[in-house]
């Protein structure tokens, strides 16, 4: 995992699930693979690292336990981005103060909705 610090208003990590860098075209329970970007709402973002994981969803189901282990790899991030993702996922990741986010597409496309979001959420503080 990255070793990094971050103001959570202006740098944040973002977990993308893909097959191929690109796109944001996997399942969350069912990814092998998560591309690790650093946002920076002020200048832009960049690939940190390519992260192989386990999956959490086997033969249709998953268990709490298994989901938090899951989760505990992504704590350096704000938000996880995935194809699909089920609600108990959602509710996990949130629980851990991560917030969990359905965008198919590219990854191009997926992080400026994230950063979009995440200036949006700044306006409130």
């Amino acid at each position: 995992m990255a070793d990094i610090q971050t103001n959570p208003d202006l740098k944040y990590c973002v977990a993308v699930a893909s097959t191929d860098g690109e796109t944001v075209n996997t399942h969350y329970g069912k990814a092998e693979t998560f591309y690790i970007y650093i946002v920076d709402d002020s200048e832009g973002y960049d690939l940190l690292e390519k992260r192989n994981v386990t999956p959490v969803c086997q033969d249709g189901s998953h268990n709490k336990a298994r989901m938090e282990e899951h989760i505990k790899q992504f704590t350096d991030c704000k938000y996880v981005i995935a194809s699909k993702i089920g609600i108990a996922a959602v509710q996990a990741l949130s629980l851990a103060g991560i917030t969990g986010m359905e965008l198919p597409g590219t990854i191009d496309d997926a992080i400026l909705k994230v950063w979009k979001y995440n200036q949006i959420q700044n306006l409130f503080k």
